[in-house]
């Protein structure tokens, strides 16, 4: 009797939670690049998804990627880099030729991590957290989302994951309100802690993206607030949203 309770409990397990098909297969890959100036020393480090399957979208996908690390990393405007390797080689030759400018015992560094946190027959979410110092008061730390629809083969940008955006920015507002332990009744102007649109304005913020049950806003470090304010992280379950984001066109959740 009890093999059969067990098969009912699997098939019952495998209807509400059916394996997602189509999923793009990967492999970690991790670059590491150093150099130093006598005992101090600046490195590179960045950890990303390889798609190993040939075909447009994870060609478009490693392209995205190696983009968005080549960006990332090269922070010197006036050779552009070709590849990882490049941007590496180029993040560490400005660091030695500071050093051989100026006393100074820096170290710097920048490490890049990026994570698929959902993905479904159609759409791919993909989080990418930079860590990076490079002298100054302090480090800066930021985060982005890759979102892409692999069916149509692009990035989806946010404006288009948006169907209601009045409604959207009201309820991102309430909880960042409730975050900061701010008052409906007070202005986000009255208390002087925020950087807003036109001085007064509340935003959405650049990094919008998506995990298995749920939908995250980031507002990074100075993009709504001063670098003590920290970054803020905002999330709504899916359900929640239906009607103000595009979800069933993009099939993140189902009808």
């Amino acid at each position: 009797m009890s093999k059969w309770i067990w098969l009912v409990f699997l098939i019952v397990a495998f209807s509400c939670n059916p394996p997602i098909h189509n999923s793009l297969e990967f492999e970690l890959k991790e670059f590491h690049q150093k150099a130093c100036k006598g005992l101090n020393c600046s490195e590179v480090n960045v950890k990303y998804p390889v798609f190993t399957q040939e075909n447009e979208t994870t060609s478009n996908l490693n392209n995205l990627i190696e983009e968005r690390i080549i960006k990332i990393v090269d922070v010197n405007e006036e050779i552009k880099s070709s590849s990882i390797e490049d941007a590496a080689t180029n993040f560490l030759d400005s660091y030695i030729e500071f050093m051989d400018g100026f006393e100074s015992n820096q170290e710097w560094e920048i490490d890049v991590t990026f994570k698929i946190l959902f993905e479904n027959v159609q759409l791919i979410s993909i989080v990418i957290e930079t860590y990076a110092y490079t002298g100054g008061a302090h480090p800066n730390s930021y985060r982005q989302y890759l979102n892409f629809n692999k069916i149509e083969n692009q990035v989806l940008d946010n404006e288009s994951l948006i169907s209601d955006k009045p409604e959207l920015l009201h309820l991102v507002e309430s909880k960042f309100r409730e975050i900061h332990d701010i008052e409906e009744k007070v202005s986000l102007k009255e208390t002087g802690m925020f950087f807003l649109e036109r001085d007064s304005i509340f935003f959405l913020p650049a990094a919008i993206g998506f995990e298995m049950d749920s939908v995250v806003f980031y507002y990074n470090p100075y993009e709504i607030g001063p670098y003590v304010l920290g970054g803020t992280e905002i999330k709504f379950p899916k359900e929640e949203l239906r009607g103000v984001l595009n979800l069933y066109k993009q099939k993140i959740i189902g009808q």
